[in-house]
């Protein structure tokens, strides 16, 4: 449900709009069908109201006097606890149901920091309705209190408390741009069975799937970050890598960098056993290898040094790694 926030103060009054009486009189007569133009009023009522009520409030609309879109950054304040029988249930049509209890309690509040050409969305919610809430905010998730889930998102305008309370400084007041835009409420009456446990068979095959994939991915980058300290990079210019790169266009280097073949490797392994994982990437037989050290110049450009020593060739990887950084 939509609901107006400009020149409304809260939720009540958004409903009080909504349903408000409009009179079609005038110009602006209705025109029934075989009657012509009628004086007529036209509103809207209840018949019922959902167990999950989701209000989504128009903190976005059209200026006509600016000719742009517009967010609305008003304050607009939302309780914990909706009455929507209050006033005789003035809401609800006359053939609503009046048995049921239109009670709601708030269970999840949207918000939008930004402007109209962008911004960043994020949410408090209360899983289990308890008094604790908690801020979805990407991956990152926080225990807030009540305050900081209602009120601070409320929005209008805040002051900044004074510098120099001695003195009789005017105020300085600043338009808050992060508010709520979308509410979530729960019937009093249905929350137990809105509120249940969820199980694993409850959730899409299709979002479990990507949990999982999302899951092991962390995992291995975890992995990877703690182990990254055992492991090097080497980088392998053949010949045709330097065929590629002369003559093609004027270039400070014999090849291009990021275009090489690299080897992530730990740095315990044994540089004759690396030269098998080079025979089995390239196709060339060990007998036919033979590695060069490359120097780095002063202009940060690389050129071969010279060839590794067969008693370099039988160190580890990280050994050579420090022989190279010399």
């Amino acid at each position: 449900l939509q609901l107006d926030v400009k020149g409304c103060r809260d939720v009540y009054a958004s409903f009080d709009k909504y349903v408000e009486v409009e009179r079609l009189e005038g110009d602006n007569k209705y025109h029934a069908e075989q009657y012509g133009l009628q004086d007529a009023r036209k509103g809207v009522l209840f018949i019922d109201f959902p167990p999950v009520l989701q209000l989504q409030l128009k903190r976005f609309e059209y200026d006509f006097m600016r000719d742009a879109m517009v967010k609305i950054n008003d304050r607009y304040e939302f309780p914990l606890q909706l009455d929507l029988d209050h006033d005789n249930g003035k809401y609800l049509s006359p053939d609503a149901d009046r048995s049921v209890r239109n009670l709601y309690t708030l269970h999840s509040v949207l918000v939008h920091s930004g402007g109209v050409h962008g911004g960043h969305y994020y949410a408090f919610i209360r899983p289990t309705l308890s008094d604790q809430w908690y801020k979805f905010d990407d991956e990152r998730v926080t225990k807030e209190d009540m305050k900081r889930a209602l009120e601070e998102q409320y929005g209008g305008e805040e002051e900044l408390p004074q510098t120099n309370p001695g003195f009789n400084n005017t105020p300085f007041k600043f338009t808050k741009y992060s508010n709520a835009y979308m509410l979530v409420y729960i019937r009093e009456s249905d929350k137990e069975k809105i509120m249940c446990n969820v199980d694993e068979k409850d959730i899409a095959e299709h979002l479990r799937a990507r949990l999982k994939r999302e899951q092991e991915e962390k995992e291995h980058k975890k992995k990877e970050k703690a182990e990254a300290h055992l492991y090097t990079i080497i980088k392998v210019a053949r010949d045709e890598d330097l065929a590629e790169q002369i003559g093609k266009d004027i270039y400070f280097d014999l090849v291009d960098h990021d275009k090489v073949k690299s080897f992530r490797i730990q740095k315990q392994m044994p540089f004759n056993l690396f030269k098998e994982e080079v025979a089995k990437e390239f196709g060339i037989p060990l007998q036919f290898q033979r590695f060069w050290l490359w120097a780095k110049r002063q202009n940060h450009t690389y050129r071969p040094n010279r060839p590794l020593t067969p008693v370099e060739e039988a160190q580890s990887v990280g050994q050579l790694r420090e022989v190279s950084n010399k």
